[in-house]
């Protein structure tokens, strides 16, 4: 990157250096300036369309956050015999910091009391969410989140937030003029302008460990880059019609072509209310392949609109109702189905356990079936992941503190005399801990609880609720001299 801006910022001397010189060739002293002749009229145009734009900036740009999401790897090999070693020729101060992997993407405020959405590829197995605002403060977040349609909601505990107003996508029409807001490559607070280029493109993309299926996505010009996905797609009246989703691009650097998509915000709204409400997203499912109906057959048969069914499931809702390959569904629960698009977003949005009502037509003869949903597949793998993740998440506080600890080396239990206590193999970067707590200390008590081995460590700090102030007693190795620190530090 910084070689990037190296290469603008000396082109651009370039070409000052190249006018410079045409002009003393010339012996001109100053350059005579060029204005385009504009009617008044054409001036006041053009002053009132900048003005409009740049309060469309005004009123979006403070409800769009930059988000950083930490990604925690596994922790490389650390035998006795390295740590003996690392003690002896670093007294303790030499650690192998754990690797971590930190992706950046953008998100936009739905409610002023700290409601954000974003992209669940954003966030995706992330171990730490910080969300920066648009003044530049900061805030830790919780997620909850719909991996099967990329979306996800970050809670933080802050008030009375500028949160962006939400439009409606079904108006959504080409050539419509749109702009994308968020931090494409980190730079936080870009806004690029263009216009609807399509809707309902259907794709499916692989990446962040999965591939998605996206059955209705908005299309646009207006440039998305890497660190948009998560931000705002938002109409000329400044509101929210979809979220910046994914590119199309045809050179390996990944950059804009001009091809990018948002998830229309219809559907999002019915994803974030399902995850507020239930802390989860779980879609109807009823196993059955849908497409739309050829137009031939509908000429056929006299079908003006429906889904033609390829295949059902055994063991499915949709094969216990009785639906067979080669049916037409026309109705769900009495709502015409027009298309496959349609059609999935009719069972998608129920909830399972729900009965429906489907009117079939087979052989040109109609039928009336009730099936009763289930839930998809996907969703329920995903919230058993997230269920032990969350788990994992529970049990693990020294992971949370972004600490390892382990059994008093040999060398040092020669030092102190009797090898009580946990001790720091290592302390992330970005712990709370940083700075207060460092790699070689041993930890001999937490809120005056006695520490003898890295379970009571573990025990001790599982006991201290969050925000509250961890004091450790450590003893700490200087200049060959054994003293003994108070640490302190806010559990996270």
């Amino acid at each position: 990157m910084m070689r990037r801006w190296h290469l603008i910022l000396g082109l651009g001397a370039l070409m000052g250096a190249t006018v410079t010189y045409i002009a003393l060739q010339g012996g001109a002293v100053a350059q005579e300036r060029t204005t385009v002749a504009l009617t008044p009229q054409e001036r006041a145009t053009l002053a009132s369309l900048e003005s409009a734009l740049m309060r469309i900036a005004e009123a979006v740009q403070p409800t769009v956050v930059h988000i950083r999401a930490t990604r925690r790897v596994a922790t490389l090999p650390r035998d006795e015999e390295m740590q003996e070693f690392l003690f002896e020729f670093g007294r303790g101060r030499i650690q192998i910091p754990r690797p971590r992997v930190e992706g950046q993407g953008s998100g936009v405020i739905i409610r002023s009391d700290g409601y954000i959405i974003t992209n669940d590829h954003v966030v995706d197995g992330a171990t730490d969410v910080e969300v920066t605002f648009h003044d530049g403060t900061k805030a830790k977040g919780e997620v909850l989140r719909a991996p099967s349609a990329d979306i996800a909601v970050i809670k933080v505990n802050r008030r009375n937030l500028p949160a962006a107003l939400l439009g409606d996508s079904s108006s959504v029409k080409p050539g419509q003029i749109v702009f994308a807001i968020g931090s494409p490559f980190g730079l936080e607070n870009t806004l690029t302008m263009g216009v609807i280029s399509a809707v309902g493109r259907r794709e499916v993309i692989p990446g962040a460990g999965r591939t998605r299926f996206y059955p209705d996505l908005i299309q646009t010009d207006a440039a998305i880059n890497s660190g948009n996905s998560g931000g705002p797609l938002v109409n000329s009246r400044g509101e929210v019609i979809g979220i910046n989703t994914a590119i199309a691009t045809g050179n390996f650097l990944g950059g804009n072509v001009g091809i990018g998509f948002a998830i229309p915000i219809n559907r999002v709204k019915t994803i974030v209310q399902q995850l507020l409400e239930k802390g989860t997203y779980q879609r109807g499912y009823l196993g059955v392949e849908p497409t739309d109906v050829p137009a031939e057959m509908k000429e056929e048969l006299k079908v003006e609109q429906g889904v033609l069914i390829r295949s059902v499931d055994r063991d499915t809702p949709a094969y216990r109702a009785g639906i067979q390959a080669g049916d037409i569904i026309t109705e769900v629960d009495g709502t015409p189905v027009r298309n496959e698009t349609h059609f999935r977003e009719l069972i998608g949005d129920k909830e399972p356990g729900t009965k429906v009502k489907l009117k079939v037509l087979r052989e040109g003869k109609p039928l009336n079936l009730e099936a009763t949903l289930e839930v998809h597949p996907e969703d329920a793998k995903d919230a058993s992941r997230t269920r032990a993740e969350r788990s994992d998440a529970d049990t693990s506080t020294l992971d949370r503190l972004g600490i390892t600890v382990g059994e008093v080396p040999p060398a040092l239990q020669r030092e102190l005399g009797d090898g009580q206590g946990a001790y720091v193999r290592s302390v992330d970067s970005d712990s709370p801990a940083a700075g207060e707590l460092e790699a070689g200390d041993v930890i001999v008590a937490v809120n005056n609880a006695p520490v003898r081995t890295a379970a009571d460590l573990e025990r001790a700090l599982s006991r201290v609720p969050s925000g509250r102030t961890v004091q450790m007693r450590v003893l700490r190795t200087l200049e060959g001299r054994v003293r003994e620190a108070l640490v302190m530090f806010e559990m996270p």
